[in-house]
C-alpha cells in the first residue's frame, strides 16, 4: 500500500504540473501579466524607496516567464520519469524500489526550489509581492512549497520491513 500511495502523490504531482504548463502555455498572457506587474513592481507602497529593484524590461518579463515554464517542464518530467519508474518497479525488492523513486523526488524538490525562491523569496520579498492585492502570488506559492515538501518528504521515507 505505501508505494501505491508514493506512486498515487508522483502521479497526482505530475498531473498538476501538466495543467500548470497548460495553463501557462494557452493562457500566456494572464500569467505573464502577473510577472509583468510582480517585476515592475507596479503596486508597491513606497515607489520612492523600492522601485530601484524593479525591472521595466518586457523582453526580461518574457525571459523569466519562459524560464519559469522551462523549469516546470523540467519538473513534470522528473515528477512524471520518477513515477514511471516506481509503477514499474512496484513488486520489485526495497533497493530497486528506493532507486526508482530517486527521479520523482528530484521532482518533488525542483518544485520546492520553484515556489519557495521564484515565487515567495523573489517575487514576494525582492519585488515586493505581498503588497499587492490583485498580483500577491505569495499564499499559493508557499502552500506549493509545502505541499510539494509534504511529497517528497512522504516519498523519501524507506518501507519498514
Amino acid at each position: 500500500m505505501d508505494r501505491l500511495l508514493k506512486i498515487g502523490l508522483g502521479f497526482s504531482a505530475s498531473v498538476y504540473m501538466f495543467f500548470v504548463i497548460f495553463n501557462n502555455l494557452f493562457d500566456y498572457d494572464s500569467n505573464y501579466q502577473f510577472i509583468n506587474h510582480i517585476a515592475s513592481m507596479s503596486e508597491v507602497f513606497n515607489k520612492q524607496t523600492n522601485a530601484w529593484r524593479s525591472i521595466q524590461s518586457a523582453v526580461f518579463h518574457h525571459f523569466m516567464y519562459v524560464l519559469i515554464i522551462l523549469w516546470e517542464v523540467f519538473i513534470f518530467a522528473l515528477l512524471a520519469i520518477g513515477t514511471l519508474q516506481m509503477f514499474r518497479s512496484i513488486k520489485s525488492d526495497s533497493v530497486t524500489f528506493e532507486e526508482a523513486k530517486v527521479k520523482a523526488k528530484s521532482g518533488f524538490v525542483c518544485g520546492v526550489i520553484l515556489w519557495f525562491l521564484v515565487f515567495v523569496s523573489v517575487g514576494g520579498e525582492w519585488f515586493l509581492m505581498w503588497q499587492s492585492e490583485k498580483w500577491n502570488g505569495q499564499q499559493n506559492g508557499f502552500l506549493l512549497t509545502i505541499c510539494f515538501l509534504l511529497f517528497a518528504n512522504y516519498l523519501n521515507q524507506r518501507e519498514v520491513s
